[in-house]
């Protein structure tokens, strides 16, 4: 059995697109699921959206409602509901493909998973605007390692499309609170990296599955330069083994790229804008870098 949890915050409207499309998914005969909705203090009609849905009937549909702020604190409130032995983790704000469910079910079975990760392709809601290049494009969660199975990988795999065996979650210590999105008001992310991280440690395998596919759906208010630059200096899961010197090493080569870029007259606003986001990353991996060193 797989628990499907899609943990929300004030996001109704695209809530019950995600429902939508749960309804049209297929479902192998020897599988089962159940949809969880883990409501984190949503002030809008999530509640009853998830009413209506499970009005219209289907599999089992349940709303919980997680009152401590924080992706992490809901996430690691599904698997504390989840009756299934894998928790799958949907994002309230994608559109899932029919064949998601059997993709993951599959990726368990067929590779002895602790982990599956799926592809992710992004919903505009117009043309993508001229001054984001398709580099950037992976701070608004899209994921494309190609349409091979990676077995035992070590490459991100994102949220929004992020499956883990119950058991072995629970085992590693569940979402660390210290990081996922807190309300409206922070971007930082990596709770899912850093549980991944402790789950291979232990041995577990983590597979990305191309054919388990979600859209995302993208917001206007995440159109933004501004979002942009918010988002690549958020903080997230840094590399316990990264030396202050080495992150102002990557800092140095990362402006040195924009220079060199504007240098070869190269005038396109989007290619220096993401060689620009690169670059506010590593200033926030050094000031983060810092920070550790005095606290030591």
């Amino acid at each position: 059995m797989i628990s499907i949890a899609i943990c929300t915050y004030n996001n109704a409207k695209k809530l019950a697109v995600a429902l939508e499309s749960l309804r049209h998914l297929l479902c192998p005969a020897e599988l089962s699921y159940e949809i969880l909705v883990i409501d984190n203090n949503s002030r809008d009609e999530t509640k009853d959206v998830v009413q209506r849905y499970q009005e219209l009937g289907g599999p089992v549909l349940r709303y919980v409602f997680e009152p401590a702020q924080g992706l992490s604190h809901a996430r690691n409130r599904a698997l504390q509901e989840a009756q299934g032995e894998i928790v799958a983790y949907l994002d309230d704000d994608v559109h899932v493909d029919p064949g998601w469910l059997t993709a993951v079910a599959g990726a368990f079975a067929a590779h002895a998973a602790a982990i599956v990760g799926g592809k992710s392709y992004l919903i505009y809601p117009g043309p993508r605007p001229w001054w984001l290049s398709e580099e950037s494009e992976f701070l608004l969660s899209k994921m494309d390692y190609g349409d091979q199975v990676l077995l035992d990988t070590d490459k991100e795999l994102y949220g929004l499309n992020f499956s883990v065996r119950k058991d072995l979650a629970l085992q590693a210590g569940g979402f660390d609170p210290a990081f996922g999105r807190l309300g409206s008001s922070s971007l930082r992310s990596g709770e899912e990296a850093d549980l991944m991280q402790r789950v291979r440690a232990r041995g577990g395998r983590a597979v990305y599955e191309p054919r388990a596919v979600v859209g995302h759906i993208v917001s206007e208010e995440r159109l933004r330069i501004r979002w942009f630059l918010r988002r690549a200096f958020a903080p997230g899961v840094d590399p316990q083994t990264v030396r202050t010197s080495q992150a102002a090493v990557h800092l140095l080569r990362c402006c040195g790229s924009v220079l060199r870029t504007a240098a070869r007259g190269e005038i396109r606003f989007a290619v220096l804008f993401g060689k620009s986001l690169f670059a506010v990353a590593a200033l926030r991996h050094l000031l983060e870098s810092l920070r550790k060193k005095q606290m030591e």
